[in-house]
């Protein structure tokens, strides 16, 4: 009984107490579930990020280190950054390095109170010129396509100093529409199931990808410098619409503001007070310029419609060709000038990343000895064009003929310009003359990570397809459409070592890296054969 009166009496005086002083709600509960990244380093400059998962609204301070060894016995910058709902709770971080670590790795992490990120790797930009200095490039990594075999080769490469990401790091469809063979076995079902379109929607899909290891690991392993393509935002975005939005959809304006917002969430880029203009340059001292540019959204006008040029399967060659002609943009004069002052600025080589193939692309009369099962859907439209010299892709460079003859003659002072190029999913490597048929760069494209490509449509085809594309378009020098990876770019003075890597499948987290391709790059020289 007296026992009983006792505990009746202190149940009594703790609930005289104020509940929240007992509550477990207040206290902050939260976790690095996403990793960590770097990206835009400068010489003295490097974009830390993180984000938080938290069971509540409130805002947060979180801590940041930065040191010279991964033991971070040597912290050499920290601060706190405050985490807040409306980003998401994303973390970024402008960090200032001293210039003592230019060009050298170190080593960051966030932290609130003991809780702990993982560790990352990253490094500014040297001032002074190396001797060598690698780049890895890449794009197009469909989450339901694969795994991120690719990704996971890059961060294990020692010798790689900085990726650039050229574009589609996400996709924006829904469950079983592209592609979707094979995806529920792996393991690998787009969250949210429905086509991306809110804020939300975004978000959730940024999450998704964020979650898978290897792109983690990439992440913690080396800065990373990225562009957008169409995927970020919704397929075959132009500035006012896109092929893949209606009406019944919402504003296409909302969907932007939806894309761009989560874009800057999750990515480790630096932020303009226009976040709609994303081109940007970096230096390597004076070894070599990066120029980041923009050919999908800002200025970009509607790209062609081909299907509007036919009738009874005969396209109208003519007119399509006039029409090809017409002044329309890609860049948009804005970035033009920008580009132009740039490159008029002395570096050894002048390196252009960007989304789109810009070297010419016809299809080979060869195509037309296909059955009409045998080809895909958008090739069944437009095989009228297999062995005429005209473009079959306006998304591309080719829709733009005359801005990519602007863009030309706007790089005319680079003393060595290479053109990087993602979107395709294929392996491209060709020569660039102008109009006048003076030679004006190299055009390096970028396997994807996972997306479908050759391949995956012509099957054991692809062999003699490749050999004719390249005796239909004589500035194509090799292409490589069987094959999924990343290429690597060791820049040095004297020339840039190009090697492609490939994994020997995306449907298997067990494979083998395959062969690699290499080449090598002189300055003002085109590639010979």
């Amino acid at each position: 009984m007296q026992k009983r009166n006792f505990l009746k009496s202190l149940l009594l005086i703790i609930g005289s107490f104020p509940l929240k002083i007992f509550s477990y709600q207040d206290k902050e509960r939260i976790s690095f579930d996403y990793g960590v990244a770097s990206g835009d380093p400068t010489a003295d400059q490097v974009i830390l990020w993180t984000k938080i998962s938290k069971i509540n609204k409130n805002d947060i301070d979180i801590k940041w280190q930065v040191s010279s060894d991964a033991d971070f016995k040597n912290i050499v910058a920290s601060g706190s950054k405050r985490s807040i709902f409306a980003d998401n709770f994303t973390v970024k971080v402008d960090a200032n390095i001293p210039k003592k670590y230019n060009g050298k790795k170190i080593f960051y992490r966030f932290y609130y109170e003991n809780i702990f990120s993982a560790i990352g790797a990253t490094s500014t930009l040297p001032l002074d010129n190396p001797n060598k200095y690698n780049i890895a490039f890449c794009s197009c990594s469909n989450y339901p396509a694969g795994f991120f075999n690719a990704y996971k080769e890059i961060a294990k490469n020692d010798d790689i100093d900085l990726v650039l990401h050229l574009g589609d790091y996400i996709y924006e469809y829904g469950r079983n529409v592209y592609p979707s063979k094979g995806s529920e076995e792996m393991g690998r079902m787009v969250e949210p199931p429905h086509e991306i379109i809110s804020l939300d929607d975004y978000r959730k899909r940024y999450a998704l990808y964020r979650s898978d290891e290897d792109l983690q690991n990439l992440h913690a392993s080396k800065p990373m410098i990225v562009v957008w393509d169409d995927h970020e935002f919704t397929n075959n975005t132009w500035k006012n619409g896109a092929q893949n939005h209606s009406d019944n959809e919402g504003k296409f304006e909302d969907r932007i503001y939806n894309a761009i917002k989560s874009y800057y969430e999750w990515m480790p880029i630096r932020e303009n007070k226009d976040k709609s203009k994303i081109w940007r340059d970096f230096k390597v001292g004076n070894l070599f310029q990066l120029l980041m540019l923009d050919t999908r959204y800002l200025y970009r006008d509607k790209q062609l419609n081909i299907n509007s040029y036919i009738n009874d399967g005969i396209i109208n060659k003519e007119k399509y060709r006039k029409d090809l002609l017409k002044k329309r943009s890609l860049l948009g004069a804005e970035q033009q000038n920008w580009i132009r002052e740039k490159v008029s600025e002395k570096f050894k080589w002048s390196i252009f990343g960007q989304q789109l193939l810009i070297g010419p692309k016809h299809l080979p009369q060869l195509l037309r000895e296909f059955k009409s099962s045998e080809l895909p859907n958008y090739l069944k439209n437009i095989i009228d064009l297999a062995g005429a010299k005209l473009p079959y892709n306006t998304d591309q460079w080719d829709g733009y003929p005359n801005e990519r003859e602007q863009f030309y003659r706007n790089i005319e002072a680079s003393q060595s310009s290479v053109i990087l190029a993602g979107d395709s999913h294929d392996s491209w490597l060709s020569n660039l003359y102008d109009n006048k048929d003076k030679f004006v760069g190299i055009e390096i494209g970028a396997p994807s990570i996972t997306s479908p490509n050759s391949i995956d449509t012509f099957g054991e085809k692809i062999n003699k397809i490749e050999d004719e594309f390249i005796q239909e378009n004589r500035n194509l020098e090799w292409i490589n459409g069987k094959n999924k990876g990343y290429v690597q770019l060791a820049v040095s003075n004297e020339n840039i070592n190009v090697k492609y890597h490939y994994v020997s499948t995306v449907k298997s987290k067990k494979y083998k890296l395959l062969q690699p391709f290499t080449f090598t790059i002189d300055h003002n020289q085109p590639l010979k054969s």
